[in-house]
């Protein structure tokens, strides 16, 4: 995904390619409105989204050493550049918004039972359980078990020694790589609305174990009375992604008989979640 667009000429300006931010949004709505749209035939949205997504994979995913870790990279300068290990945690909106797509917003044994899985819809389901490991893991490889803003991978053509997370027991210490500069949390909440999202359509209880693991990493190193630090975020900013993150973490752990099918859910602007009856 190109990140700038000309207002007057409508052509993209640059050659940057990636899913981090500026981009995400974009790539993330196209499946999301098409799912809460598709009585409406705007099939074009889908479509979008598949051609979209055969273009990650064959362009930006790749895997980490020694260990191989799935992550998805970026082109800088574009699709004749050099690839960059470059991942930001922004980019963990991509396994929910995969296991949707793959789906169709519901829960994995539906989708089985109405024959609605293609091959590629079960190869892009295990690549949204794959990322999603992967973005736990940018959690779990640090020493506070908070993820950093952005992670490089050790892999073919990259390597940096002396740059983990800290988390010296982590089996992925020295596929991960975190630079001076990223070593910061936001409190996003992409990575804990794909394992919610992921939770819902695989009932696999091991993403309430990782949203476990982060919440209460977030309520040891993070919580506090008040700060006159310079570093803390503007009061509206830091007030939306708390709220967006603690929605998310609560249905994670929602106790729910529900079986109808997850279309959407989103934690940018505002959060919506649309079952079909």
């Amino acid at each position: 995904m190109h990140q700038v667009l000309n207002p007057s000429s409508s052509e993209f300006s640059g050659d940057n390619i990636r899913l981090g931010s500026r981009g995400d949004s974009y790539d993330e709505y196209l499946i999301k409105v098409w799912l809460q749209q598709r009585d409406s035939n705007w099939t074009y949205w889908h479509d979008m989204y598949v051609e979209a997504m055969k273009g990650v994979k064959h362009l930006l995913v790749k895997k980490s050493n020694p260990n191989g870790l799935v992550f998805v990279g970026e082109l800088p300068s574009g699709i004749d550049g050099d690839f960059s290990p470059k991942m930001d945690h922004l980019v963990c909106f991509l396994p929910g918004t995969l296991a949707l797509g793959a789906t169709k917003g519901k829960t994995k044994a539906k989708a089985k039972e109405e024959n609605l899985l293609t091959f590629e819809d079960l190869e892009n389901l295990k690549l949204a359980e794959d990322l999603a490991k992967t973005c736990f893991e940018m959690y779990a490889v640090t020493s506070t078990g908070l993820a950093p803003e952005i992670a490089y991978f050790n892999s073919e053509g990259y390597s940096e020694e002396h740059l983990d997370g800290g988390n010296k027991t982590s089996e992925y210490i020295h596929d991960i790589v975190i630079k001076r500069a990223d070593r910061h949390n936001l409190l996003r909440p992409e990575t804990v609305e794909s394992l919610f999202i992921l939770y819902r359509i695989t009932e696999d209880s091991k993403y309430r174990e990782w949203g476990w693991s982060i919440f209460k990493a977030f309520e040891k190193y993070t919580k506090v009375l008040w700060t006159t630090s310079p570093y803390f975020l503007p009061e509206e900013e830091t007030k939306w992604r708390r709220f967006s993150w603690k929605l998310t973490l609560y249905l994670l752990f929602q106790n729910t008989k529900r079986n109808n099918s997850l279309s959407s859910f989103n934690t940018e602007k505002s959060s919506t979640l649309y079952e079909d009856p």
